[in-house]
């Protein structure tokens, strides 16, 4: 077990980690069941309800790992450490996190294209289709997640039968850290297709932001003011938004921090990115929780 982990900055980090993961789950099973009892009773599920089933079933995964991943460290990290039960919770997790980022960014999208209203052309055509395009650009943008992690696996893979061919043999101490460090391998892939979703990501959530609020001033200029129902629905709509950026530009910072190549595993700045990382999916899951009318009147039940 590494010292970093059992020491007082690792245990409040796996505490935080491990209690965040707790409310994702709890937070993401409720998406699940809700929008699952309303596909059994449909017989069907609509676009909006996909998107955020597949966001929620990745993200279960995600936590689930990341959680069960900081357990075994800490109680049976000698067993544990460098395992193929280790690489197996990695690849899951890694695969879930991606996996889930691309749905985030297709809600997002989907979301922006059927609030915003722009006298654009492409936006106006765009909007009597993004129910069929969200969901057919979700699935290939997970076919290309699969196709784009080859080479990064048969990089692990050749790096792997490496280290183990010259396990008893004197190497120096670099690549002895290299191959406990395999997993590192991956830090450019998960770099690059964090950086595209957080491009789309942002581009959608501004413009949403833009036409609510461009909205919104459009209403102040007729004379119905800000006090408005309408203006005020707006407003509590860009909340949750703003908050949302904050929060994906942390998760984004604890993402270049892990990539930048100075940050090896159980590094008291690792520990700092997992946090970070851990943070930004449980608390899109909140927002997505209070701010969805749907959603909120079940968690929230109004006794009024």
């Amino acid at each position: 077990m590494d010292n970093n982990l059992i020491s007082p900055l690792g245990i409040f980090t796996w505490t935080i980690v491990e209690s965040i993961s707790i409310v994702a789950i709890l937070g993401n099973g409720f998406i699940i069941v809700v929008c699952g009892t309303r596909w059994l009773q449909a017989r069907k599920m609509i676009p909006s309800d996909f998107l955020l089933t597949s966001l929620s079933i990745s993200r279960v995964f995600l936590h689930l790992t990341f959680g069960l991943s900081y357990i075994l460290e800490v109680s049976i990290g000698d067993i544990f450490m460098y395992s193929s039960a280790q690489e197996a919770i990695n690849f899951i997790g890694m695969f879930s996190s991606m996996a889930s980022l691309w749905c985030a960014s297709w809600l997002n999208v989907f979301y922006c294209v059927k609030v915003t209203n722009f006298a654009n052309r492409f936006l106006l055509w765009l909007k009597p289709r993004i129910n069929v395009l969200s969901v057919r650009l979700l699935g290939m943008s997970i076919c290309s997640l699969v196709v784009m992690s080859v080479p990064f696996f048969r990089s692990y893979a050749e790096e792997k039968e490496w280290c183990n061919l010259t396990r008893n043999l004197q190497v120096n101490v670099s690549k002895i850290k290299a191959c406990k460090d395999l997993v590192l391998i991956f830090r450019r892939f998960q770099l690059i297709v964090v950086s595209m979703n957080f491009i789309i990501s942002m581009i959608a959530t501004i413009l949403l932001l833009t036409s609510l609020w461009i909205h919104i001033r459009n209403m102040k200029r007729s004379g119905i003011g800000a006090k408005d129902l309408s203006a005020q629905v707006h407003i509590d709509v860009m909340k949750p938004l703003v908050f949302y950026i904050f929060f994906y530009l942390l998760y984004f910072a604890g993402m270049l921090n892990l990539a930048s190549g100075y940050v090896s595993i159980f590094d008291p700045m690792e520990l700092l990115s997992d946090v970070l990382l851990t943070i930004f999916p449980a608390a899109h899951t909140i927002i997505l929780l209070l701010s969805n009318p749907k959603l909120k009147a079940l968690l929230v039940p109004d006794n009024r």
